[in-house]
């Protein structure tokens, strides 16, 4: 900020501020789910309440930028049938260790597994229902956090961020994927959306 004197009046200036976007050219990271493996998705014979399930996912993140690297950490994945939370999954701790992610990068997160079981029946009936298609609507849920990293040393705001992804995942028996007419049924990669603006320093 500069200030002059014109005719015994102060007058301030402010120096225009470069913004983010225009510099760096800002773009947001991209997100798809490149593979999806589902083995097991049954009810239990006799109490037809309990759900097991078996997921396995690749992910793909590909950082567009030029001039700016991704910090990401704090990885959460809830996983969805029907509108209802059927797996809650914390990436970290070993399972995902937070990482750094350079400018123009690729990163594949490798057979993420998704596993257990759930006890509500009644919170997954529509999900029942799909089990004679052999298809499940699936929506991948992530939530993470992350910070840009701007050249070497400038470093932005932390930012909570979530991404989500609305799969068709066919249950897949002894390595092959089968719809409700016995044929083949291949997942396909589908890309992912973003639910919030990764850099805050933007907005």
């Amino acid at each position: 900020m500069t200030a002059r004197k014109l005719r015994g009046t102060t007058v301030v200036a402010a120096r225009p501020k470069i913004h983010w976007v225009l510099f760096y050219n800002l773009q947001e990271p991209e997100f798809s789910v490149t593979n999806a493996f589902l083995t097991q998705f049954t009810f239990d014979t006799a109490t037809n309440q309990n759900l097991h399930y078996n997921l396995t996912l690749d992910i793909t993140i590909r950082n567009p930028n030029k001039r700016v690297g991704i910090e990401y950490r704090d990885i959460q994945a809830t996983a969805m049938c029907g509108h209802k939370t059927f797996a809650l999954l914390s990436l970290g701790g070993g399972i995902l260790a937070p990482f750094y992610q350079g400018h123009e990068n690729t990163t594949v997160l490798h057979n993420l597994l998704v596993q257990g079981k759930q006890f509500e029946e009644a919170k997954l009936c529509k999900c029942k229902s799909e089990t004679v298609a052999g298809v499940y609507s699936i929506d991948l849920q992530l939530a993470l956090r992350v910070k840009a990293r701007y050249g070497m040393s400038i470093k932005g705001k932390s930012n909570k961020v979530g991404i989500l992804c609305n799969l068709l995942v066919p249950l897949t028996t002894f390595g092959t994927s089968i719809d409700g007419n016995g044929g083949e049924y291949c997942f396909n990669t589908t890309k992912c959306f973003n639910t919030k603006n990764f850099f805050p320093e933007s907005t």
